[in-house]
């Protein structure tokens, strides 16, 4: 009998053990949650204070040039982070002398030092803080370590370090920038645009041209949309190059038909008209629309015959953009058209046009 009742209370038994366990952890889930709640809402007040403290004065050496330096407040050190993201906030929105104003105070206040230290904090939010200080500081010191964090796993570190290092030297940084943004399809597209135009197109151009060519043609299509939003004669300059080397790659083609600017080019792309890939037949038509005369009616018209809808599309579009849309010219040229498709798609972008 005993031995019968042996396994139904060891049954009851684990089973109270583990709902003390379950109970046990849940306490402590909740502890921790209530722990992280209470320093969050503490690290808050700690940068309010900082704020109320600090913005006013950090506002009056940006905009006013005075003779003497300020009286500054008291600053503990472990408030430093706090007061470091708020000049770095200010310096984003000044220019000029202003910069060399707050870069002085800054000096003073040993944030220079805190940035360098907090370069090595596992709180990626912190370690953030510390490179765009040491960016605008233009800290020639930080640059091996800026460098380095160029290969952070972290897309967000990654890219602030490139932001400070163009910040510090700009001609010096592209080189390795450029060979990080074929590895980064993460960076942020419009604000790595905006860091080069703001390193200049002079001290851009040739890594970007140079890292553009060597790259290996699966990585080209997404990178030139965004080189023609940085550098639109870079990118038709590269985008001519490219048709050139890998005029049988369809995705490179067909990317680099968008990106073409100037019309003297057109006499060497006609012949993807023929291509077996739809995408490039139809940005073929785009293009045709952009850089064509009266003389390339007669292809787009073709390409109105398309079996596939978006290439009779956009060559539809193209052809009201070289035509216009005056009532009787597309009258005649509906009388003389044959091909179904090329009437119907006539028909639809008129009645799109009308509507727009």
């Amino acid at each position: 009998m005993v031995g019968m009742d042996t396994g139904p209370a060891l049954i009851v038994t684990l089973a109270w053990r583990s709902a003390e366990v379950a109970a046990a952890s849940s306490v402590l889930i909740l502890l921790v949650a209530l722990a992280i709640r209470q320093y969050l809402r503490h690290e808050e007040r700690v940068r309010a204070r900082i704020v109320k403290i600090w913005r006013p004065l950090l506002t009056r050496v940006a905009i006013e040039e005075e003779q003497e330096p300020p009286a500054l407040p008291r600053l503990a050190a472990r408030h430093r982070p706090f007061l470091m993201d708020e000049w770095n906030a200010l310096q984003d929105a000044v220019r000029g002398s202003s910069v060399e104003r707050l870069n002085a105070l800054a000096l003073r206040l040993g944030l220079d030092d805190g940035a360098r230290r907090l370069m090595n904090s596992r709180h990626v939010g912190k370690q953030i803080v510390a490179i765009r200080a040491l960016g605008h500081l233009r800290e020639p010191g930080a640059w091996s370590v800026l460098h380095g964090l160029l290969d952070a796993p972290n897309a967000v570190v990654s890219f602030y370090a490139a932001a400070a290092l163009v910040q510090i030297d700009a001609q010096r940084a592209m080189p390795g920038i450029m060979s990080q943004l074929a590895e980064r399809e993460s960076w942020p597209g419009e604000a790595m645009a905006r860091l080069i135009v703001d390193a200049g197109n002079q001290v851009a151009s040739e890594p970007i041209r140079a890292m553009m060519l060597s790259l290996p043609p699966t990585k080209v299509p997404p990178l030139l949309p965004w080189l023609a939003r940085v550098d639109s004669i870079l990118a038709n300059e590269v985008a001519v190059e490219l048709l050139r080397r890998h005029k049988d790659d369809v995705l490179v083609v067909a990317a680099a038909l968008l990106v073409v600017l100037e019309p003297q080019e057109l006499p060497g792309l006609l012949h993807f008209s023929t291509s077996a890939d739809a995408d490039v037949r139809k940005n073929l038509a785009q293009t045709l629309g952009r850089l064509g005369g009266p003389a390339e009616t007669g292809l787009v018209i073709q390409l109105m015959c398309d079996p596939v809808w978006w290439v009779r599309y956009r060559a539809g579009q193209s052809l009201l953009n070289l035509l216009g849309t005056d009532s009787l010219t597309l009258e005649t040229l509906r009388a003389q058209l044959k091909d179904p498709y090329a009437l119907d798609m006539l028909e639809h972008v008129r009645a799109e046009r009308a509507t727009a």
